[in-house]
């Protein structure tokens, strides 16, 4: 698998890049607004973009798919987004988590972490604020919100067994 990085880009929005096995080097601009830029850079200039192409934010989730987005997503679980002090970091759920088939009221990750759950994501669908019935799927992901110690925490109970 090639290297990927992740640069903040302040007033922007944030650039991915990935260096290919054969030395190649893409990236994708997500500004703000929603509008991604899919770069391809010069191979003997990897400052140098030689093309792009300026994606809305719904052709850029179609290309993600294409690409088969469910794998990427699943090695990238620990990439945080950060915003200042906020983070955000999209978490799977490990089967052997102690937390793993309770509800979100019993799981008590909020009081325990200081972190909260905005999404759940699972193979049927993805529920965007989620309430205390529902429940933290083992595999599934749970897109948790917070300041970095209190993400960290709750990633660790989510992956940790119980």
């Amino acid at each position: 698998m090639g290297k990927a990085t992740e640069t903040d880009l302040p007033g922007v929005g944030v650039r991915f890049d990935l260096e290919t096995n054969a030395g190649r080097c893409v990236g994708v601009v997500v500004h703000q607004t929603g509008r991604r830029d899919l770069v391809v850079y010069d191979e003997r200039d990897v400052d140098r973009a030689c093309e792009s192409v300026v994606l809305t934010e719904d052709e850029g989730h179609t290309l993600g798919e294409l690409l088969g987005g469910n794998p990427v997503l699943e090695h990238l679980d620990d990439v945080v987004h950060r915003l200042e002090d906020l983070v955000i970091s999209w978490v799977t759920i490990d089967s052997k988590s102690s937390l793993a088939g309770l509800t979100l009221a019993e799981a008590e990750l909020r009081a325990r972490t200081g972190a909260g759950v905005v999404a759940l994501v699972t193979d049927s669908g993805s529920i965007p604020i989620p309430g205390g019935a529902d429940r933290l799927e083992a595999g599934g992901t749970a897109v948790v919100v917070g300041v970095p110690a209190a993400v960290k925490a709750a990633t660790k109970l989510l992956n940790e067994s119980g």
